[in-house]
């Protein structure tokens, strides 16, 4: 018998077209809604709403194939993952402020408490840890 508790999570595919970035903001509420205690109702959601529509962006815009994103939640870090199957990393870019675009890593670079790429086959996941402070 396994003891170890169930860390929540959900996931899911989206189409690679730009109406689903605002579908994936809605799915990040609906989903952290069937995570139970606290983070229901913290701040974190839009933070993690806004990421999650960066990344989905990002994945559409310079990914490949339809973007998959993972939400896990393990009682003090909020993982946002979006998967594509372009081999094509992420990069920050200089921007100047009239420019429109360019902005998501930039975003992701000083929201979350760390992020990374992790390559997968095909393509990579990038991830970004959302940290709860009651």
């Amino acid at each position: 018998m396994n003891s170890e508790p169930t860390i929540p999570s959900c996931e899911s595919r989206f189409p690679a077209v730009t109406a689903s970035i605002a579908a994936a903001r809605h799915w990040v509420r609906d989903c952290v809604e069937g995570f139970d205690g606290p983070l229901r109702r913290h701040s974190i959601i839009q933070t993690a709403e806004l990421l999650v529509s960066e990344l989905i962006t990002n994945a559409i815009r310079h990914g490949a194939g339809p973007p998959l994103i993972r939400l896990t939640w393990n009682g003090r870090l909020l993982r946002i993952s979006v998967s594509d199957d372009s081999d094509r990393w992420p990069r920050m870019r200089a921007t100047k402020n009239m420019e429109p675009g360019g902005f998501g890593m930039q975003l992701l670079d000083r929201l979350a408490q760390r992020w990374g790429v992790t390559p997968r086959h095909p393509g990579k996941t990038v991830w970004a840890d959302l940290s709860f402070v009651p």
